[in-house]
């Protein structure tokens, strides 16, 4: 007995934690719960980091047509006869004294300081248009990957939600078995103590309760593991607890299969991806087979050129200029090169119908499970209601002594496993719903 009371006290104070914790906790409602997510959760900000890099490398790409300006600033001093007479003829200091044989051929060293501002401008590069819109549809796929990013972490926060709601039910459920449990045993206990009943059925009781006392401690640390998860899942830290502000209730589809499947096809953005992956392979065959044709550009420069100190002038030029470059043979790599891409190609395209099968099939799939989980739910909450008729005309033939203690427990029994059930379909019914429209990929316009 004295070991009995120290667990009931243990489990009193535990309750009474919990309670008092949870008067401080913080609650949320399932929207909040993702918007909170979406904003602070590290697998969605990394999401939304990678495709805010790839759409920097788009818009790189599209600047290859501006032109680009450099400025250089070079010393050099020697006395080797070809350097020194162009670094006079650059600064503007020869004269016809340097034509003299001995100083062409032994001259004295010369310093340059060379300042130069050129300017190159293309004007027809082919494989940079096609390496533009591959990088375009590079960060469309990008942003469609990110987005199924946030519809899977919303429907997992979704589910975290649905598992502290679920938590929360199976602590009622255990709650309301203890009590039935601790009046068997009082029953019993008064019909031992009048001479009516059994020791047996006494200690039976007594075992029951403390079966159904170990079964509402566990449904109270999962209440709390619960908690910490969804607080996870938003972004808390380890050890916090995020309580939910009311119950999940996601109505029935009013969409038939047909129309589900087809809002697939527009909505989900893994689809989408696959999309923007084939028409990111069109641009690179595209920009494979640019390499045949030529480039053309323009270029300009002005150079200053002093004796004594940088960006100084002792004498200026200019230059400008159009380059044609045709690459005639280059050993058969763009050639390989454009086959490589021809075969990238047809692999997105083979990989963009799979996906549409799959999405199709998920759909369906999702669809089935969804009326399977409302039938199941019916079938569950018709059997708590039979059990707990039962349970309740034992009790009554045990105060009348024309039932066993074990027929009692037996129907509390099944009572208790009824109320389980119906609490796992509950919470069933509403994953199916929730994942019939993930499926779909609306699910973040069903939940917001």
């Amino acid at each position: 007995m004295r070991v009995k009371q120290i667990i009931i006290s243990g489990l009193i104070l535990l309750l009474s934690g919990t309670g008092a914790q949870a008067a401080e906790m913080q609650r949320v409602t399932l929207h909040e719960a993702i918007a909170k997510g979406l904003e602070r959760n590290s697998e969605a900000r990394s999401a939304r980091f990678l495709a805010e890099s790839v759409r920097s490398g788009a818009t790189a790409a599209s600047l290859h047509y501006l032109p680009s300006v450099t400025l250089e600033e070079a010393w050099s001093r020697s006395d080797l006869p070809v350097s020194t007479f162009m670094m006079k003829l650059n600064q503007g200091r020869f004269t016809n004294q340097d034509f003299d044989a001995a100083k062409l051929n032994n001259p004295a060293p010369v310093s340059d300081f060379r300042t130069v501002v050129s300017v190159e401008q293309p004007i027809l590069v082919p494989a940079a248009w096609a390496a533009h819109k591959a990088a375009q549809r590079g960060a469309e796929r990008q942003e469609a990957i990110s987005e199924q990013a946030r519809q899977q972490i919303a429907f997992q926060i979704f589910q975290h939600y649905l598992e502290v709601q679920k938590a929360h039910a199976q602590l009622q459920a255990s709650a309301k078995a203890l009590d039935e449990a601790r009046e068997s045993r009082r029953q019993a206990t008064v019909r031992t103590a009048a001479g009516l009943g059994l020791k047996s059925d006494e200690l039976r009781a007594a075992t029951q309760l403390a079966a159904m006392e170990q079964y509402h401690i566990s449904a109270a640390n999962n209440l709390t593991l619960a908690r910490m998860r969804l607080a996870l899942a938003t972004g808390g830290q380890p050890g916090d607890e995020l309580d939910v502000a009311e119950p999940v209730q996601l109505k029935r589809s009013e969409q038939e299969l047909s129309g589900l499947i087809s809002t697939a096809q527009r909505e989900r953005r893994d689809l989408q991806a696959s999309e923007r992956g084939k028409e990111q392979a069109d641009a690179a065959l595209l920009q494979a087979r640019s390499g045949f044709l030529p480039t053309v550009g323009a270029v300009g420069a002005w150079q200053m050129n002093d004796a004594n100190s940088a960006f100084a002038r002792d004498h200026d030029a200019w230059m400008v200029g159009v380059s044609l470059r045709w690459n005639i043979f280059d050993g058969f790599r763009t050639w390989h090169g454009s086959g490589q891409a021809r075969a990238s190609r047809a692999a997105a395209v083979e990989q963009l119908e799979q996906v549409r099968k799959e999405v199709s099939y998920q759909v369906h799939e999702a669809w089935l499970r969804r009326i399977e989980a409302e039938k199941r739910r019916e079938v569950a909450s018709a059997a708590v209601a039979a059990a707990d008729e039962a349970a309740r005309l034992l009790a009554k033939r045990f105060d009348n002594a024309l039932a066993t203690m074990v027929e009692l427990l037996d129907a509390q029994s099944a009572l208790n496993q009824a109320r389980a059930n119906l609490v796992e379909s509950d919470a069933n019914l509403m994953l199916a719903t929730g994942r019939l429209y993930h499926s779909a990929g609306i699910f973040l316009k069903e939940v917001q």
